[in-house]
């Protein structure tokens, strides 16, 4: 058996999510999807373990995906191909390699970047409207990087989930490594790097600091949120278009 890697980049628009349900195939998951094509090409059952299980909705630039191949001798590069051939045009595989076999997309992830996009400009472009979120109140920015600053360290972000069925977390602590944020003329990206995320998390973080910039919640609220604050005190889930996952890091990586 080979262990092999890939990442995967996907508008996730039309898909449910990463993981697969038991809902309806006419709207299939990006896992339903890449796993039914990938079996349909090797001929045996492929189970996959991602990175990460990204919402309804949300992009990635950089999901990576494993999974067990029988056949020994076969050709990553035909299989890449044969992958981009048959996936509908918004799922592309973007590297294939071998993995050790000890290696799990999933377990072996040392932190996840996020890259959630803002359009301040008065009128949408049409183009942007998968991809970011269209807000028309006035920002201010210099309280939003005091609010970054807050949720950056080791804290208990409790407060920034949101509940779902069958999820039931036993620790909610989470280290946020670092959160840029970045203008560029009417467009603002704020990237979220953390060891982990809580359940819809990192959307609560973006809704809770335009809160904080929109002037609906004050820099200093934050800092009670994460002190065993409600849910209901911080801001809203921002919308999952806005939202990409950006990049995974492990120990060490060359794909």
């Amino acid at each position: 058996m080979r262990n092999v890697v890939v990442t995967v980049a996907y508008d996730g628009t039309n898909y449910l999510g990463w993981q697969k349900t038991n809902l309806d195939t006419t709207q299939p998951s990006i896992e339903y999807l890449l796993q039914t094509t990938l079996e349909q090409i090797v001929q045996h059952p492929t189970p996959l373990q991602a990175a990460s299980r990204t919402d309804r909705g949300v992009h990635a630039e950089d999901q990576v995906v494993n999974f067990f191949v029988e056949n020994e001798a076969l050709d990553l590069d035909r299989l890449q191909h044969s992958l981009n051939c048959l996936l509908p045009p918004d799922i592309r595989v973007l590297t294939i390699q071998d993995a050790p076999k000890t290696f799990h997309a999933t377990v072996d992830t040392k932190k996840k970047q996020y890259l959630y996009r803002i359009y301040k400009g008065p009128v949408l472009l049409p183009a942007l409207r998968f991809t970011h979120w269209h807000i028309l109140l006035p920002l201010d920015l210099e309280k939003m990087h005091i609010a970054a600053n807050i949720l950056i360290g080791e804290h208990d972000f409790i407060a920034f989930r949101n509940m779902r069925k069958g999820i039931d977390y036993n620790d909610t602590v989470r280290t946020v490594i670092d959160i840029q944020i970045e203008e560029k003329g009417a467009v603002l990206e704020i990237k979220v790097t953390a060891n982990n995320f809580l359940y819809k998390m990192c959307r609560n973080i973006i809704g809770t600091m335009v809160y904080v910039a929109a002037g609906k919640l004050s820099p200093g609220s934050v800092a009670t949120l994460l002190q065993g604050g409600k849910r209901a005190d911080a801001g809203i889930t921002a919308p999952a278009h806005g939202l990409t996952l950006h990049k995974v890091y492990y120990a060490s990586r060359c794909f």
